[in-house]
Formats: C-alpha cells, structure tokens, sequence
C-alpha cells in the first residue's frame, strides 16, 4: 500500500506539502497537478484514523439531507443526534432541497469544514462525483435512506422493493387492477426501488402496466396535489393509488377531497411515511412505515464505528418497514 511518502517522492514535493494538500489547504498549482497524477498512478488513499490520532478531533459530525421539513428525516435527526451526543459529538445539519449544484456544494462545504465524520443522504450524485469530491477528505462517511450504486461504503436503508410489494399486493387482494402509484424523481435511489416493488407485484398478478398510472415528480406536496388531478381526468380513473412518501400523500388527500371523492369509496390510497396523519382518517389509511429511529441509530454507530478504528468494506444494513394496521 503506497504511504504518503512515495506520494512526496513521485510527485517531487515535500510531505508536508502532501499533508497540506490532502487537508484542503492551497499549494502551487503546478504541485497540486503533480500530487493528484502521483495519488492516481500510486492509488494512494489517505488514512482517516490514521489522521485522527495526529490531529485532535473537533466532536462535530455533519448530517447532510435532502430535505430539512420531511417528518421522517427530522425523526431519523433527532434519534442519530442522541445516539452522538452519548459520545460528546454534535450535529452540524444542511439540506440541498433536492438541488443538484446545492447538493455539489454543501457536500464540498461539509468536508472543508472540520467535520469528523458525515451521514449522508444523497439525491442526484454519480460515483465519479462522489469520488471526486470525498477522494482526499479523510473522514470516514455513512450514507443514509439511498445509495450511491458503485460506491463501497456504509449505507443504511430500509426494504424498499420488499415493502411496496406487499402493499401493492394488498391493494390488489381487495379487487383493485388499476393502481396508480405517484412517486418522486426516477434518478433518485428510494424512488427507483419502490417502482421495482410496484412492478414486480402487477406481473406477479398478471396485471397490464399502463404508463398513464404512474405519476413522478419531486418529493412534495405539489407532486402528490398534481398527481391526483391528472388521475382522476383520465377517461379510466385508477381505483387505488400508492404513494410514496409524506409529502406526495398529503397532497393526493388534499386534492381528493377538494374535489369530493371519497376514500376508500371512490379511491383507495396506501401512504408512505404519515402514519399519524391516515391513522386519524376514518376510516385509518394503510400506510408503509419506515422504521426511522432505528435508521437513526444504525447510522450512528455505524460512524461511530469507523471514528473508533474500524476499518474493512462497506456495511449495508437493510432494516425492515411495517404497514399499518397489518
């Protein structure tokens, strides 16, 4: 394994000036060029814990999200921050709202910033960004609700496919063949996974994909509200629809009942995420619920973990969801 001194001597530089460089601070720019041809040609990676017994650490861990409003993000906050403040560490949290060059720079910021280790959920990052960007930052990072495919690295998700599958299933037990489902952008992780769900459980059934079924936008409330309007225009309006997260169902309930349908009656829907908000529905809406707290916790410890030594591949942990009422 190539050290930073092999580094420092093909490059032609001191290894101080390696140092520098890995830690984010500015060295000529003809060194720069020479230090990131010796880190490729070697495939030198810098040592995080290595690094943290030189140097003290600040006890601060970033969380970077998609989104700071969603319930299920604020609950999996609020049970990772407990399980980090146990071991004296804080939270610094930033969210991207879903846009790519904001996502680009808050994660860039997050890693300049004295951070010890980050939990992250990315949106719309390839591998060959991801890489590009974290390559020399020396932190040891975990991500959560999605994946970043080609990555090996700590990830902590739930059974997304698995879930929607039974709900979906469920619909159709109930006599339903024409379900909508109304999800958020088809480039994002949780997104793509839960369309395979959806699919799987029509062919399992042997019931016809019709395009007009499926509605994606963002992951919010205007996305769910839209959904339904152009649902119910159709000349063949879908009997049931799935949504995917909180946000998309409370719009689609919204709209629905502006314009009077009744639910189940007129369209049944299975929610994603609002649990409190369809068990006070009368009569209660299924919904898949995510086990957010213990994604909370997982993602702790499993940065814990590496800030404590541990080093190896990548750990992925699946946790189960649960629809309610079963």
């Amino acid at each position: 394994m190539a050290t930073i001194k092999d580094v420092a001597q093909l490059a032609g530089v001191a290894t101080s000036t390696i140092s520098k460089y890995i830690n984010g601070g500015t060295v000529r720019k003809e060194n720069a060029e020479a230090i990131r041809k010796a880190i490729d040609q070697l495939d030198y990676r810098a040592d995080p814990f290595a690094r943290s017994l030189r140097a003290p650490r600040n006890r601060s861990v970033g969380v970077l999200l998609p989104d700071m409003t969603a319930p299920f993000f604020g609950h999996v906050v609020m049970s990772l921050s407990r399980i980090l403040r146990e071991r004296d560490y804080h939270c610094l949290i930033s969210s991207y709202g879903a846009n790519h060059g904001l996502e680009r720079d808050n994660l860039k910021f997050m890693l300049t910033c004295g951070i010890d280790g980050l939990i992250y959920a990315p949106e719309d990052l390839s591998a060959e960004e991801f890489e590009e960007l974290t390559a020399h930052c020396g932190i040891p990072i975990v991500l959560l609700d999605r994946m970043i495919q080609g990555i090996d690295i700590d990830a902590v998700l739930v059974d997304n496919t698995e879930v929607v599958y039974r709900a979906v299933n469920k619909l159709i037990a109930k006599g339903h063949s024409r379900i909508a489902i109304i999800t958020g952008p088809k480039s994002v992780f949780t997104a793509k996974e839960r369309m395979v769900g959806y699919f799987r459980a029509l062919s399992d059934a042997n019931i016809l994909y019709d395009d007009n079924l499926v509605i994606s936008g963002e992951n919010d409330f205007a996305t769910g509200y839209r959904g339904c309007q152009t649902l119910i225009r159709q000349e063949s309006r879908p009997t049931a629809v799935f949504t995917t997260n909180y946000d998309i169902t409370m719009g689609f309930i919204t709209a629905a009942r502006e314009r009077g349908l009744r639910i189940p009656e007129d369209v049944d829907v299975f929610g994603f995420d609002s649990v409190e908000t369809c068990s006070m529905m009368n009569p209660p809406l299924p919904v898949v619920h995510q086990p957010d707290q213990l994604i909370g916790q997982t993602a702790a410890q499993y940065l814990l973990d590496r800030l404590d030594g541990l080093t190896g591949e990548g750990r992925i942990a699946r946790l189960s969801c649960r629809i309610t009422p079963e």
